[in-house]
């Protein structure tokens, strides 16, 4: 008892504590009301805060909100449960409905009378206590207790409480007390506390057995406020704005301070919960949302008064603790703790010379502030005019001096006051120096670094092109170059070696570098300071690959800005207790590396069970997500309690299986999702892998999901459509090799017919028989004709169906499709027309009995056609504007359209055919015009020679199809005339001239 009572009297001179910075959120920033009424942690590492408008899971990143929950009152209060067996209960208004947190989800259970917090005994109201806030108000009239896991405490009587213990039996303990004092007690390991603010005294009872402490403490302080939740097992003192958390074990407890927060008592704060993982203090109002107090180990020394300047670029360390600025201020890190008479000086340089006297720059002088006067007294040496700055390294001096032709660089073995013993001038600006070897010293400047042998003229370069700020040797012996803009390097072997940057490059204007215990250093910036172990960047100085990652400590941690000051010299130094120190834009930062932390997810605290497809309501899947085929995207959320900087977090995520991808970084925002989109049908598995340590250790967690695909992309149906097509193709051809056999056949008949008729025509004897010899030949040619007209079609069928067999693209499938349908049914009207082919030599009357249409014959021509001319690169253009009717031999004309545009589709590659008709009173005129290889002037002599001919009745086409000999015969036959031009600049014109009458 007297080291429990010594060290709260103790707690009363501790007035400082750690830092903190606020962050408030409400309905206009994640919650969906502005109260939280409860808070409190489950097992898996979210949090979870009651309000009045549904339960909020809260993960470090987003609020989750559940309040679709089949009742019709959604105002919830205080948790219940146990979070350590993932059994987290909490009660509406009224208390009808209950929910149990289970899993990391919420959902509607059967409410037990057990359950309630309030109900009636007899005339009596009975009240549950799971809680002590800080505005709890208790009534004479209502009876409480206290529910234990086997025991309970009853507050039915003036003056006493009675605790029954598991079987049962009740014990009476007799104390000065009443529900007023209700607002004083407390739960801790299972021990009632009850404070006595009037007597300042404290009771404990434990199991019944009552002791009694009589020394005044923060706990009977008549300024304290208690907060205590049943469920998190906290209890927190308030006193004089100062939060204590309440720690120890048995009646031993102690008091861990967090922090000073003032405004404590300007709201309406009603939950309280401590993060110990992430050092966090969460805070609930009834209708201001949640604060969530970040604490801090960073502490900021700056001048206080009004219109200060607190931009600071060097000081000297001075005692084991504290720092001295130019301005004569002396820091600790709370604040100024001694002022010397410096006066106006430069922000900087400044150092100490051999004896401990202060040096500072001031104009062309350097005023000199005397150690055995405790800084009072001081004289002032004029340089000379142009003098930039001085600086010391190792047990050389250095000083330079700007003209309108450069800078000059004196180095000093002695002092600044005496003759400079090496004198160097630059064209480019002198930044700093740095004793590298007795006799050798490294130049940085403002276009790069530089190597000097001191009493030689040679200044070698080093590494060109970069504006050198700071170099400085870590206590690993390791020398380091910081630029202005262009990072930080590792001074080697005489090289550098280029260190890699930041994810946001903020490292590009790195300042200065600090080892720590730990071996990492601590780089400051322009935009942050920076913790990254030593070994990550030793490791990529060797090899170029090693992967380096790097915490950034930002405002968030503690700061009162994000941009640090640099310097030519040190500027940021590691005190003799332990604490470094860095110069900013806005005082200097004090803090103890070993009381920073850096925070990374735990391993066993990852979760990916969350989807949204599309503008649908999020979902939770459990093993294997499956989407419909119709999905456009889906975002697939990472699930994980981080409750620091999302700018640490390294997260990045891959694809495997159907499609894959490479590793890809999910940026950092309200929201861990990967979206999925435009993924082909079939199984893939997703990879998340998250940085778990500052070492570079990474966690792998995969989750599965498939894609559906549509009935046309599957397998099967592929084959089924590709025998189908095989089927149609067989059978197409086996009908019409059996139909020209029967025509074969046929027409054999009738050449037999026709020569028993010859032989009873003995007048006409001879001409017959030459007539009839004409028609067998062209009758036994017909078979082969008809055979090659079709090969082209049933040629171009099959080469389609091989491509459509062999892409898997569905917009290419679906164009093969209709490729082969339109063929199809073109040969189909074609194979209709064979018995036509068959007339055409022994048809006698050339003029048909009705008129017809000729247009229509080009364009089922150009139908048929158009699909091979399309697999050219040719495009078939029917230019036939008006209708023109004509009454000649209708089937001799299609079959002469149809050879002569086949041989223009043959011989056209990427080109244009044109269809044209044209009248006049007396002739029709059928032009088809190609852009081909055309025909030569000796072909068009000899086809034309052909015409003329009246001789070459009986040509020989095998091999050709109708071919331009047959329709040169056609032609004759209905006594039109063809003509054969050349089409510039290539190509042919077919002109078929009919005659009306």
């Amino acid at each position: 008892m007297r080291v429990w009572a010594f060290f709260f009297a103790f707690l009363y001179l501790n007035i400082y504590g750690q830092r903190h910075t606020s962050t408030w959120y409400n309905i206009d920033n994640g919650l969906p009301q502005s109260s939280a009424k409860a808070i409190v942690k489950d097992k898996y590492g979210f949090i979870w805060i009651s309000t009045e408008n549904g339960l909020v899971r809260y993960d470090g990143v987003s609020f989750v909100t559940f309040n679709d929950f089949k009742v019709n009152n959604l105002r919830f209060g205080e948790f219940n449960g146990n979070p350590l067996v993932d059994s987290i209960t909490v009660l509406n208004n009224f208390q009808e409905n209950k929910i149990i947190i289970k899993n990391r989800f919420p959902r509607l259970t059967k409410l037990q009378s057990s359950d309630k917090i309030t109900f009636s005994k007899g005339n009596d109201v009975v009240y549950r206590i799971a809680n002590n806030i800080i505005s709890s108000n208790f009534y004479d009239d209502i009876h409480y207790f206290i529910q234990l896991e086997n025991s309970t405490y009853r507050f039915t009587e003036k003056n006493a409480i009675i605790y029954r213990d598991e079987k049962g039996n009740d014990t009476k303990i007799s104390i000065p007390f009443s529900n007023r004092d209700l607002n004083n007690i407390f739960i801790c390991n299972d021990i009632l506390f009850v404070n006595n603010l009037r007597t300042r005294k404290t009771y404990s009872i434990d199991k019944g057995k009552l002791t009694v402490f009589e020394k005044p403490t923060l706990f009977n302080d008549p300024e304290t406020r208690i907060y205590w939740q049943q469920i998190t097992d906290q209890t927190f003192i308030i006193n004089r704005n100062n939060i204590y958390l309440v720690e120890g074990k048995g009646n031993e407890l102690s008091l861990k301070f967090l922090v000073k927060y003032n405004e404590i008592g300007s709201h309406s704060y009603c939950s309280m919960y401590y993060g110990k993982s992430f050092n966090k203090l969460y805070l609930g109002t009834l209708n201001n949302g949640l604060n969530v107090l970040r604490l801090s180990n960073f502490y900021v020394a700056k001048k206080e008064t009004d219109f200060s300047n607190n931009v600071y670029y060097n000081s000297l360390p001075s005692g084991k603790n504290t720092i001295i600025a130019e301005d004569g201020s002396e820091f600790g890190k709370d604040g100024i703790i001694n002022q010397y008479a410096f006066g106006n000086n430069d922000n900087y340089p400044m150092m100490y010379d051999n004896s401990g006297n202060i040096l500072i720059r001031k104009r062309n002088s350097i005023v000199r502030f005397y150690k055995d006067s405790n800084y009072r007294k001081k004289d002032s040496t004029f340089i000379k005019k142009g003098f930039d700055a001085f600086i010391k390294s190792g047990t050389l001096y250095g000083s330079t001096f700007s003209g309108p032709s450069g800078t000059q660089l004196n180095i000093f073995k002695k002092d600044l006051f005496s003759k400079p013993d090496f004198v160097y001038p630059f064209k480019s600006f002198v930044t700093t120096f740095f004793q590298y070897g007795k006799d050798e010293i490294l130049m940085g400047a403002s276009d790069g670094l530089y190597s000097i042998v001191l009493g030689k003229k040679a200044i070698t370069p080093i590494f060109k092109n970069i504006h050198v700020k700071t170099i400085l040797k870590t206590k690993d012996d390791l020398i380091w170059i910081t630029t202005n803009n262009s990072g930080f390097y590792l001074f080697k072997n005489q090289k550098l070696i280029k260190m890699p940057t930041d994810r946001n490059n903020y490292l590009q204007s790195a300042h200065y570098i600090l080892e720590d215990q730990q071996e990492s250093y601590w780089i400051s910036s322009n935009n942050g300071l920076f913790k990254v172990p030593k070994k990550q960047l030793l490791q990529y100085a060797e090899n170029k690959k090693s992967p380096v990652f790097y915490y950034r400590f930002t405002k968030r941690d503690g700061f009162l800005t994000n941009e640090f000051n640099g310097s030519s010299q040190p500027n940021a130094f590691a005190l003799e207790n332990g604490e470094f120190v860095f110069p900013s834009m806005d005082g200097f930062v004090f803090f103890n590396p070993k009381d920073i932390k850096t925070y990374y997810p735990d391993k066993n605290k990852i979760y990916i069970e969350r989807v949204k497809i599309g503008n649908s309501d999020t979902q939770y899947f459990h093993g294997t997500l499956d989407l419909k085929n119709d999905y456009k995207a889906a975002d697939i959320y990472i699930d994980l309690p981080y409750f620091s900087n999302l700018e640490n977090l390294y997260i990045a995520t891959r694809i495997s299986g159907h499609e894959s991808s490479d590793w890809e970084q999910i940026p950092a925002g309200k929201e861990l999702k990967y979206t999925i989109s435009n993924l082909s049908p079939g199984e893939y598995i997703l990879s998340v892998r998250m940085l778990i340590s500052p070492d570079g250790k990474f966690q792998e967690k995969s989750v599965r999901f498939k894609i559906e695909p549509f009935f046309y992309q599957t397998l099967l149906f592929r084959v089924i459509v590709s025998i189908i097509i095989l089927i149609v193709i067989i059978l197409i051809v086996q009908l019409t090799t059996n139909f020209l056999r029967i025509k074969n056949k046929a027409l054999k008949q009738i050449v037999h017919n026709k020569n028993s008729e010859l032989k009873e025509t003995s007048l006409n004897l001879e001409v017959v028989k030459s007539d009839l010899q004409k028609e067998t030949e062209y009758q036994k040619k017909l078979v082969e004709t008809i055979s090659h007209d079709i090969t082209t079609p049933i040629r171009f069928i099959a080469m389609l169906s091989q491509k459509l067999y062999e892409s898997d693209d569905l917009e290419l499938q679906k164009k093969y499709f209709d490729s082969i349908y339109k063929s199809s049914e073109q040969l189909y009207q074609f194979t209709l027309n064979l018995k036509e082919y068959t007339e055409l030599y022994k048809a006698k009357n050339i003029v048909e009995e009705k008129e017809y249409v000729l247009n229509g014959i080009l364009e089922i021509k150009k139908k048929l056609f158009c699909e091979i001319a399309k697999e050219k690169g040719t495009l078939i253009t029917n230019a036939a504007a008006e209708e023109v009717r004509s009454k000649v031999n209708e089937s001799i004309v299609t079959a002469i359209i149809h050879n002569v545009l086949d041989n223009a589709v043959k011989n056209t590659f990427d080109g244009e055919i044109i269809l044209n008709i044209k009248e006049n009173k007396y002739t029709t005129i059928l032009t088809i015009a190609d852009t081909g290889a055309g025909m030569s002037d000796e072909q068009i002599t000899i086809y034309m020679n052909l015409f003329k001919n009246p001789r070459l009745e009986t040509p020989s086409f095998k091999g050709r199809g109708l071919g331009l000999h047959m329709v040169i015969h056609l032609i004759k036959k209905i006594k039109a005339e063809i003509h054969f031009k050349q089409n510039y600049p290539t190509g042919t014109i077919v002109e078929i001239t009919l005659n009306k009458n």
